[in-house]
């Protein structure tokens, strides 16, 4: 219906598709308590629709909470309460009509670790997609299978990706989905609940900035706000340029697009207009992915 134009850039401007999209990036303190959890996400889905977003996003694990920070462990972990408030969020996405992007788990089998993903649901209600975190860390492979795709959709004209956390750090997972044609990143974090400052306060909104300005991409980052947090969910512009909430306040941070919101404190610019290269060979995950058939359906349950 719309067609993005995804190759007319200049130094100051980028041509995007007309139709307006209205996206909400959230954070809120997430734990281990999934109906805590849910409360939150319930609540800020009403919120963002009554300012008529279109999408929203929340963190990494954003239902589940994550391990072992919020949860000792999926050993005994409540899927059946998982999936009754997963439906609730679904329902909820169906009623203010908005589309819902949420950190979660995915059950595979009691045999296989379950995938770290986003579940992807449409207002329609629907998981029509969901974004497993391929790069995994060490800590996380104790407790997740890895994916092993990439997910795009296409909302208004606008083709926007999906990515979790430690995919930050890899500039092939970019490079990836730029050569799909994907303008918005939703890339989804936990870096909280640490009891001081780290290094990832420093890095990755640096990360974020970077990986905006060296693909000319709009980047929408939630992270969780549970004390401490190491920086505040914020959306980056492909100038490099960011926007950010307060750190350790739950709220919404609104972006709507097309995006003419220049930064007024410099000229804004772009650059990096040559892509890269795209290798055939690239592996784009650690660890094994499953291939069972809970994995490969992407629009399957919790």
């Amino acid at each position: 219906m719309v067609i993005i134009m995804l190759s007319a850039y200049c130094q100051n401007s980028i041509i995007f598709s007309q139709e307006k999209l209205k996206v909400a990036v959230c954070q809120f303190p997430v734990s281990g308590d999934i109906k805590s959890n849910a409360e939150y996400i319930e609540k800020y889905i009403k919120e963002a629709a009554l300012n008529k977003a279109d999408i929203i996003q929340f963190s990494e694990a954003a239902l589940t909470g994550y391990p072992p920070q919020d949860i000792p462990s999926f050993g005994n972990f409540d899927w059946d309460d998982l999936r009754m408030e997963t439906r609730k969020i679904m329902s909820l996405a169906e009623k203010n009509k908005i589309w819902v992007v949420v950190g979660s788990a995915h059950y595979i089998s009691d045999d296989e670790k379950p995938l770290y993903c986003l579940y992807i649901i449409s207002s329609d209600g629907k998981i029509i997609d969901r974004y497993d975190k391929s790069m995994l860390t060490g800590g996380d492979m104790n407790y997740y299978t890895p994916g092993n795709h990439i997910t795009v959709i296409e909302l208004k004209g606008y083709k926007i990706g999906f990515l979790i956390c430690y995919d930050s750090c890899f500039p092939e997972m970019y490079n990836i989905y730029r050569h799909k044609g994907v303008k918005i990143m939703i890339h989804s974090f936990y870096n909280a609940h640490f009891d001081e400052r780290t290094i990832l306060d420093e890095i990755i909104p640096s990360e974020i900035r970077v990986r905006a300005s060296d693909n000319l991409m709009w980047v929408l980052a939630s992270n969780s706000s549970g004390t401490y947090s190491s920086w505040p969910s914020c959306i980056a512009r492909p100038d490099g340029s960011l926007e950010s909430l307060e750190r350790g306040v739950p709220g919404i941070l609104y972006r709507e697009f097309p995006d003419h919101d220049l930064t007024t404190l410099f000229p804004s610019w772009t650059h990096n207009n040559k892509m890269m290269y795209l290798p055939e060979d690239e592996i784009y995950h650690n660890g094994i992915p499953s291939e069972h058939p809970r994995a490969v359906n992407t629009g399957s349950q919790p």
